[in-house]
């Protein structure tokens, strides 16, 4: 039995003593306190027991190919043939299965995705598959993930030019939404009384006068648009999703929390 160390004792310690408290049940959905540990366990948990992994791939185009049939057999019923995480059994799971071609994402070191594959993290709906696909093909599936948006993009360019479905501002708020939790951002800013405080509250971020234009721009240029900010990039995500997560931030005028 391995004997967790360092950091990892504290969130497990967390995550255990919530689970116990919410009767582990999974036929509700799980508290904003047990998702919001359910995401820390990927950002803390994870590096602490990555520190002396190395990738021992060259990143040749053959390996990430491999990696993509191992990809396809194993990854795709959750988090989609492109890595958007778009499926049904992906979007029921709280938080939702990642989008992998996301800056949440593709931050993350390659030894921390080989060890998120291969173990798997409590309470998220990442499964560990150190069973069924050995280390040799987590570390090609490990490159064919740091390639999905560049395979994403080439497969576009080849398929017929089909008008795509717009969605109404409905559906374009709810998408954003799901964002909102899969890109972390309730790790920094704070909605309707929850969340993080390194950020501004967004609770009445539609009331700021700010334009779509302007928070699109700040997703891709933080520090273009408020020097010295902090915020990561969000260049990896498409004008779609860019779109989508601007819908919802603008339709945050704090009716909700007014009503608690």
């Amino acid at each position: 039995m391995k004997i967790p160390t360092g950091r990892s004792i504290g969130i497990e310690f967390l995550i255990a003593s919530v689970v116990l408290l919410s009767a582990c049940t999974a036929h509700q959905k799980p508290s904003n306190v047990e998702t919001t540990l359910a995401n820390l366990a990927k950002d803390i948990v994870i590096p602490v027991e990555t520190e002396n992994l190395r990738n021992p791939l060259t990143g040749n185009p053959q390996e990430a190919s491999e990696g993509q049939q191992i990809y396809q057999q194993s990854c795709a019923i959750c988090h989609g043939v492109d890595g958007h995480g778009h499926t049904v059994l992906g979007q029921g799971m709280y938080p939702p299965a990642m989008d992998l071609t996301s800056p949440h994402v593709q931050h993350w070191k390659d030894p921390e995705l080989f060890w998120i594959i291969q173990n798997g993290v409590r309470m998220t709906g990442m499964a560990s598959w150190k069973e069924s696909i050995s280390p040799e093909e987590t570390w090609k599936l490990v490159m064919f993930i740091r390639n999905l948006t560049e395979v994403n993009a080439a497969q576009a360019a080849k398929a017929p030019k089909e008008e795509k479905a717009v969605r109404t501002p409905a559906q374009l708020n709810a998408y954003g939404k799901t964002l909102y939790r899969q890109e972390g951002c309730f790790m920094c800013h704070r909605l309707d009384g929850e969340g993080g405080k390194v950020g501004p509250d967004l609770t009445v971020e539609g009331t700021r006068g700010r334009t779509a234009q302007w928070l699109t721009g700040h997703f891709k240029d933080p520090t273009a648009y408020v020097p010295g900010s902090i915020m990561p990039s969000f260049k990896n995500l498409t004008d779609e999703q860019l779109n989508a997560l601007t819908e919802f931030l603008l339709s945050q005028k704090g009716e909700g929390h007014a009503k608690r």
